[in-house]
């Protein structure tokens, strides 16, 4: 046990810093450094054996390197885009390991004074950059998921507060595209709503949802007694990376006095960007924001936010209190479905100090810049074509020739180590996915 802890005395500081070394070698050479060769080996399991006496680390370390690592896909790979998974900055991974060394918890004030107060301004600085006001507030979550189930939660109790003491007896319906994420199933189910009260609003070719048709469904709840609570409006879609017309939504909303909420996970990033912020226009006008830097900004997992117009939305929604903690108005465990959570702040806020605003918009820019690319590529080729007209940097591809079939050509790519794409079903088919978020992606014909 003495070698997994230092000594009052830093009798054995060497050797756990010679650890900490080995570590930091494997990470470089046999993680960052596989920018090319296999995606992944054919995966084997691990025989599940726990030890009787402990191991020394450079033994664990040599089954790291052996067994685990090359079973691993490999997100480092400059052909890899199957995914909304971008290879993570260096500082936020050694900031995991920091943050973890120093162990601090975000339930409570007195547990993480200075990563609470961190956090609470640095969220409010990221809704006022989104456009929301000065008394914004949010909170970092455990992915954009449970960011997801959090604003629908919200939105319901904001609906009617006594349904936090008594439960719903209300007819209740969400409304969302047929594109969003499946988080928002899941809230409806969490809540205690339903899914058959979430309804999904057919879209265009693109991924975008269809104003009338929306308009329509929610006459249709209010002829049959329901009440409309919530409208969402996607930035940055799953599959085809569609962004919605925000402005309209929000009118909409406003309209039926429905709770409007943005999910703009994936493509919320664009906001740092001069050129390309104009597609999150009127997100200034949304009542909660789902944004993840783990996405599009190259912060390690996991980096994921609420963000809500007013923090008078978060105290209300959860009324409650810790009765084990020291009263302080900051208590997050108050403000979130979490109670446990590390200080992830701190890797945020270390990749944008490392960045810079100017850095990030580089970022944004170089990945769109490099999305017309591998669209021309896709124009050249004879396999391929594009199958969605891109909006962010998410091209969805298919097959040119009807004797190969979009599955087949996406082994054909992996077999070759040349692209990692995915194979959504869109629409009624399968298409080849490619996300462009690598910051040196490979960019050479298909094939």
């Amino acid at each position: 046990m003495e070698d997994q802890f230092l000594l009052p005395n830093g009798a054995n500081r060497d050797a756990i810093r010679q650890m900490g070394y080995a570590f930091v070698d494997l990470i470089v050479d046999q993680v960052l450094a596989k920018q090319a060769g296999e995606f992944s080996q054919k995966f084997t399991s691990l025989p599940l054996t726990i030890p009787q006496t402990g191991r020394h680390w450079q033994d664990i370390l040599q089954t790291i390197e052996n067994k685990i690592l090359p079973n691993t896909i490999n997100l480092h790979h400059r052909g890899y885009m199957g995914h909304m998974d971008s290879v993570p900055l260096a500082i936020t991974v050694w900031a995991d390991a920091l943050i973890a060394a120093i162990n601090n918890n975000m339930l409570s004030y007195e547990l993480s004074p200075v990563f609470t107060e961190l956090e609470a301004s640095l969220l409010s600085w990221l809704g006022q950059r989104f456009g929301l006001s000065p008394n914004c507030f949010g909170t970092l979550t455990a992915g954009g998921s449970l960011a997801n189930i959090t604003a629908f939660l919200l939105a319901r109790n904001h609906h009617d507060q006594t349904i936090i003491h008594r439960g719903n007896t209300q007819l209740l319906y969400a409304f969302v595209s047929e594109a969003a994420h499946i988080s928002f199933e899941k809230a409806m189910n969490v809540i205690g709503l339903g899914k058959d009260q979430l309804i999904k609003i057919p879209t265009n070719p693109k991924g975008e949802i269809l104003i009338d048709r929306l308009q329509a469904a929610i006459k249709r709840v209010k002829q049959n007694k329901g009440i409309p609570f919530m409208i969402v409006a996607v930035a940055g879609t799953t599959i085809t990376g569609a962004i919605d017309p925000i402005g309209d939504l929000a009118q909409i909303a406003q309209d039926n006095n429905c709770w409007f909420h943005v999910d703009c996970a994936y493509g919320g990033a664009v906001i740092f960007s001069e050129r390309w912020k104009h597609l999150l226009k009127d997100t200034d006008r949304a009542d909660s924001i789902t944004f993840n830097p783990q996405k599009w900004l190259g912060v390690a997992r996991t980096c994921a936010m609420l963000l809500v117009k007013d923090r008078q939305v978060l105290e209300a929604g959860f009324d409650q209190h810790l009765p084990y903690m020291s009263f302080h108005d900051l208590n997050f465990g108050n403000l979130t479905l979490q109670g446990t959570r590390r200080t992830d702040i701190l890797k945020l806020w270390l990749a944008l100090q490392a960045l810079g605003l100017s850095g990030i918009a580089d970022y944004i820019d170089r990945s769109m810049a490099f999305t017309a690319e591998f669209c021309q590529m896709i124009d050249r080729s004879v396999y391929a074509r594009i199958a969605v007209e891109p909006t962010l940097n998410i091209v969805c591809l298919e097959s040119k020739d009807p004797k190969i079939t979009n599955k087949q050509l996406q082994e054909k790519l992996q077999k070759n180590n040349q692209y990692w794409l995915s194979l959504p079903q869109w629409q009624g088919r399968e298409i080849l996915k490619a996300v462009i978020l690598h910051p040196y992606p490979k960019l050479t014909d298909i094939l």
